[in-house]
Order: C-alpha cells, then structure tokens, then sequence
C-alpha cells in the first residue's frame, strides 16, 4: 500500500499516514474493541441465547461494526471529519451512554437471581466493568484522573 501512496506522496507524508492511522487503529482496538469483546463474551451466560435477541448485542454490533468501521476506514481515506464525528465521537458516546448502561442493567437484574450460574455471571460482569473502567483508557469515567504534571 505504501507503494501505492507514494505514486503521488512524498515517503515522508506517507510514513506520517500511517503513523497516525496505525495510531488510531490501536486507539479503536485498545480502548474499545478489545474491552468491549471481553464485556460482551462475560455477559454471556446473562444473555438470551438467540443472536440479536438482546438489545445489547445491536448496541455491541454498531459500536464495533458502524462506528468502529466509520472511524477506521474514514482514518485510511484521510477523511478527518469523518473519522471523528461519525466515527470515534458516536463510538465513545454510544459505548459510555448505551453499552455500559445496558450491561450495568444486566448486572442489576441478575446480582441477586435465585440462579447461581446467573448471580455468579453478574458479579463477574461487575468485576469486568470495574477492571475496565480503572483502566488508563476508561479511568476518567469513574472520576480517577492522572495527577497534573509540574
């Protein structure tokens, strides 16, 4: 592919592309591809077996195939407006307002099942979320912020 960009571009302009694509690419991967995977493969045993039967399995579906896929695709075309708006802001805003609050409810609705497999499944749902959000990408959403520096 570099070959092909360098048909038009300097090397130095193309090394700089894939830089900050490859820059995003881990931004996207790192901070919700990865998380969200291992959120959604936790709940599991919460979910209603039937593929789409949930509504947290559309919310996993367009975070990680719309907007996740806009945000990528929109930073190898250079398309900045693009990988921003309808790409990591609709990310980030559906992740934070719609996936964890659909997972918190999972949480809320089983913790105290009559089910074992369930209340288990829910405390370890709990436990993923709290690993998560004390995480350097997710930390600022349970208020944890890094000490400003000198």
């Amino acid at each position: 592919m570099k070959d092909v960009c360098n048909a038009c571009h300097s090397e130095d302009h193309t090394e700089k592309f894939y830089t900050q694509y490859d820059a995003l690419i881990e931004l996207y991967n790192e901070k919700f591809a990865k998380p969200g995977k291992a959120l959604m493969e936790t709940a599991k045993p919460l979910l209603k077996p039937a593929k789409f039967s949930n509504k947290v399995d559309w919310t996993w579906f367009e975070l990680w195939h719309h907007e996740g896929r806009r945000a990528r695709m929109a930073a190898s075309m250079q398309a900045p407006d693009y990988t921003h708006w309808h790409g990591t802001y609709d990310l980030a805003k559906h992740f934070y307002t719609k996936m964890v609050p659909e997972l918190e409810d999972l949480v809320n609705e089983n913790l105290d099942s009559g089910d074992p497999v369930k209340a288990k499944a829910a405390k370890d749902l709990q436990a993923k979320l709290v690993e998560i959000f004390n995480s350097d990408n997710h930390k600022w959403y349970i208020g944890k912020r890094d000490k400003p520096k000198k």
